[in-house]
């Protein structure tokens, strides 16, 4: 989603909180209105944690390509709260990409790598 979905998104759920609010509106019409704000916001968060996972990648291996990063990256980003798949996303392969290079390293990844901080960041978009 570009700035300017972003901005329409949010533009649109303004335009809906504020006719809700200000109009006695039939039970029906009140819950079609209700539902487009929910999917709208939910879009909204959905390309916020998309960016902030880009940025966290980014943040933890620069510019480096897939076949670059090293164990210890991959886990660092994976405690980072970022998922399998947000990491194939940013790096446009496959998941089962993701999931091979887990079982390849997997004395490193599993030594490495601890569930709890990883849970713990997740929680940060759970809430």
């Amino acid at each position: 989603m570009a700035i300017l979905e972003v901005t329409e998104n949010k533009a649109r759920q303004r335009e809906i909180i504020s006719y809700i609010t200000n109009n006695d509106l039939p039970h029906n019409e009140l819950k079609e209105l209700q539902r487009e704000l929910n999917q709208l916001m939910n879009r909204n968060t959905e390309e916020k944690k998309k960016d902030y996972w880009n940025k966290t990648i980014k943040r933890f291996i620069g510019n480096k390509q897939w076949n670059d990063i090293t164990v210890a990256e991959f886990v660092e980003i994976r405690q980072a709260g970022v998922p399998g798949d947000a990491i194939a996303d940013y790096f446009k392969i496959a998941r089962s990409t993701i999931f091979n290079f887990t079982q390849r390293n997997k004395e490193e990844y599993h030594r490495r790598f601890n569930t709890g901080i990883y849970h713990k960041s997740k929680e940060f978009w759970n809430d």
